[in-house]
C-alpha cells in the first residue's frame, strides 16, 4: 500500500487542480472533473480491500500514513461526518471558507448529517464488538493452547478477522453513500469547490504529517 498511497496521492493533487481549472476558466469540463475525482476516490477504497483480504489489521492500522494521519482516522479511513464540517464551516472574520448553499440545501444536508452520524454510530458499536471479540475466552483460550491447537487458533483469528472486515466494509460504503449524496445535494460548481477543498485538506493533513515526523 504504500507505493500505491504516494501514487494516488500525487494524483489527487492533479485532479484537485483539475477542479480548480473547471471552476475558474473551463465550466464545461466540471462534471468530467468531479467524476473523476469521485472515482479516484474509489480506486483508493478498493485498493484497501483488498488489503484487508490479506492484512485487515493493517488497513486498520493504516502502516501507511504518519502518525499525525492516523490521528484522523475512523474505522479505516475518513469520518463521513467531516464532509458536512467543511460545507458548514464559518470563517473567523464572517465569511465562508466552506461551499455557500441554499436554504433548501442546507435543510437537506442537515437531515442527511442525521442519518450519517447515526450509521457512524452504529458502526462504531460494531467496530468495539468486534474488538472484544479478540479478547473473548474462545480467542484467549486458542492463543492460550499454542502450537497445542493451531486449528483452534485459525479458527478464532479467522473469526475476529471477518467481523474486522465487516465493520471496515460497512465504513466504507457509508463513506461512498456520504460522499455521493453531498454532491448530489450540490450543484456541478459547489461539488468541485466542495471536492476541491476536501481534496486539499487531505493533502495539507498529509504535508503536516510528514513535517512532524522530521
Amino acid at each position: 500500500m504504500d507505493a500505491f498511497f504516494v501514487s494516488w496521492l500525487a494524483r489527487l493533487d492533479e485532479l484537485r487542480s483539475d477542479l480548480l481549472a473547471a471552476l475558474i476558466h473551463r465550466p464545461h469540463l466540471i462534471l468530467p472533473a468531479v467524476d473523476a475525482i469521485l472515482d479516484h476516490y474509489r480506486e483508493y477504497r478498493d485498493a484497501r480491500a483488498r488489503h484487508a483480504d490479506a492484512d485487515v489489521l493493517d488497513v486498520i492500522s493504516h502502516s501507511w500514513l504518519t502518525p499525525f494521519e492516523r490521528t484522523f482516522l475512523w474505522v479505516a479511513g475518513w469520518k463521513p461526518s467531516l464532509a458536512f464540517r467543511l460545507l458548514f464551516h464559518e470563517g473567523g472574520d464572517g465569511g465562508r471558507d466552506g461551499c455557500l448553499l441554499w436554504p433548501d440545501q442546507r435543510t437537506a444536508m442537515e437531515e442527511l448529517r442525521r442519518q450519517v452520524v447515526a450509521a457512524e454510530h452504529r458502526i462504531s458499536e460494531g467496530l468495539a464488538e468486534a474488538q472484544e471479540a479478540m479478547a473473548s475466552q474462545a480467542v484467549l483460550g486458542a492463543v492460550r493452547a499454542g502450537s497445542r491447537n493451531v486449528s483452534a487458533r485459525a479458527a478464532a483469528a479467522d473469526v475476529v478477522a471477518r467481523a474486522l472486515r465487516a465493520v471496515v466494509s460497512a465504513a466504507d460504503e457509508l463513506r461512498d453513500a456520504t460522499l455521493r449524496q453531498v454532491v448530489e445535494i450540490l450543484t456541478p460548481a459547489q461539488a468541485a469547490e466542495f471536492l476541491a477543498l476536501a481534496a486539499e485538506l487531505r493533502l495539507r493533513v498529509h504535508r503536516w504529517g510528514l513535517r512532524r515526523n522530521g
